[in-house]
């Protein structure tokens, strides 16, 4: 959709016309969606995660600045909701092991390349609430350790940890499936 053709739908949405909210919502619902199940465990999870950050993008979308930024602001409120969700009903405990990061080689994201998205997404799933927000943060959405620490208020060095062990508890996974399959 070009820019003016968003900017009519937004327009319309700040104004709550539901045509708008629903040519709105029928645009940005599946990325959001998708966002939503890699940072959920489960089906039931990802779609609360998903309809909290959709009331959250129209209750905020007045404080949208930057049209040509949209894609990425409505993912962050829904990394955002996903972190919330997860801090307010699993009760998060992050674990911090320095040594076992300091000293480990790292797996790259280039294992996930030969592999369908289902499968990938069904091997992030497995993992501990923990492990994977701090590798969804950190290898697919790019962000620092330093902001991952800031964002999960944990320390570096337990953002850095969670990544090994998420790491670590992947190869884990994909072996186990490669002799499931051989």
């Amino acid at each position: 959709m070009d820019k003016q053709g968003l900017d009519i739908i937004i327009s319309g949405c700040l104004k709550d016309d539901s045509k708008h909210k629903k040519a709105f919502y029928v645009l940005f619902a599946p990325h959001m969606l998708s966002v939503s199940h890699r940072y959920a465990r489960n089906k039931t999870d990802a779609e609360d995660i998903f309809q909290e950050s959709v009331l959250n993008v129209f209750n905020y979308l007045h404080q949208l600045k930057d049209l040509e930024k949209i894609e990425w602001w409505i993912k962050r409120i829904v990394i955002n909701e996903a972190i919330r969700f997860y801090k307010k009903n699993k009760n998060l405990t992050f674990f911090e092991d320095i040594q076992s990061y300091e000293t480990a080689e790292l797996v790259t994201s280039d294992i996930f390349k030969k592999m369908e998205v289902d499968e990938v997404l069904a091997v992030i799933q497995q993992l501990p609430d923990k492990m994977r927000l701090v590798i969804n943060l950190f290898a697919i959405e790019g962000f620092s350790h330093e902001e991952i620490a800031e964002m999960l208020d944990i320390t570096v060095g337990t953002s850095k940890s969670n990544l090994f062990d998420a790491r670590k508890r992947i190869k884990l996974l994909l072996k186990e499936k490669e002799r499931r399959i051989v």
